[in-house]
């Protein structure tokens, strides 16, 4: 606003006195180095200065912003590269859906640490706002790999939104016994339900439910699920951590 008040009084005093263009140049510059120019050229002047300060950069400021486009769930491409640029080359699935109690499109994704001694996996979720993606959960580091594992929605019906299913299936299972780590992540809540399944040499499998499996849905989601491959599967009251 002062530059324009400051301009419509340069000019003014232009139209008075055309007879000391240097000293009006001058002071609309903020300077006190004079510059000789004809006063029949100094509207003309003030003019470019004005594009070049003013002009020039909103407009380059505007074309910028016209050309990041608008981000959309249904752009496979463009989901796998915006995430990809938040969460890195660890990424190693990504799920759309409604992982919330909104009825708004989220990214579930999955990182996978194999460095030093942050070994596992992680569950996170990304959400869309002012058309950029930010992430709003990341569970905490759990046990497991990404390879050659199980990872789909899932609903249950009494909820209203997504959930994520794993199982790491035979990944870490061998001719002497093993393991499998599943888990249902509950972002809309925050909450991840854990499940183990080990057997030792020649010994039944067992299961070990986390404690906050306390829906009766959910608890028969599991044990249903290991029963299919494990029949005579028992149920631990203790997570145990197998040594090989």
């Amino acid at each position: 606003m002062k530059f324009f008040q400051l301009f419509r009084k340069e000019l003014k005093l232009l139209s008075n006195n055309k007879s000391k263009p240097a000293i009006i140049l001058t002071s609309l510059l903020g300077r006190r180095t004079a510059f000789l120019i004809p006063g029949s050229r100094m509207l003309w002047w003030a003019g470019l200065i004005f594009i070049l300060i003013f002009v020039i950069p909103s407009c380059r400021n505007k074309e910028e912003k016209e050309q990041k486009p608008s981000f959309s769930f249904n752009d496979s491409s463009m989901v796998t590269k915006e995430t990809k640029k938040i969460l890195g080359d660890n990424l190693k699935f990504i799920l759309t859906g409604n992982f919330d109690k909104d009825s708004l499109q989220e990214i579930a994704a999955g990182i996978e640490l194999t460095e030093n001694n942050n070994w596992g996996i992680k569950f996170i979720l990304l959400e869309l706002a002012d058309n950029q993606l930010k992430k709003t959960f990341e569970s905490e580091l759990l046990d497991g790999s990404f390879k050659g594992c199980l990872v789909k929605k899932i609903k249950f019906p009494k909820m209203n939104y997504d959930l994520i299913y794993y199982n790491s299936q035979d990944y870490f299972w061998g001719s002497g016994g093993g393991e499998v780590f599943s888990y249902l992540i509950n972002f809309a809540e925050n909450k991840t339900y854990y499940t183990h399944l080990f057997s030792e040499s020649r010994k039944p499998a067992e299961l070990f439910l986390s404690k906050n499996i306390t829906d009766s849905e959910i608890r028969k989601f599991f044990i249903s699920n290991f029963k299919k491959d494990y029949p005579d599967l028992k149920l631990a009251s203790e997570d145990v951590s197998l040594e090989f």
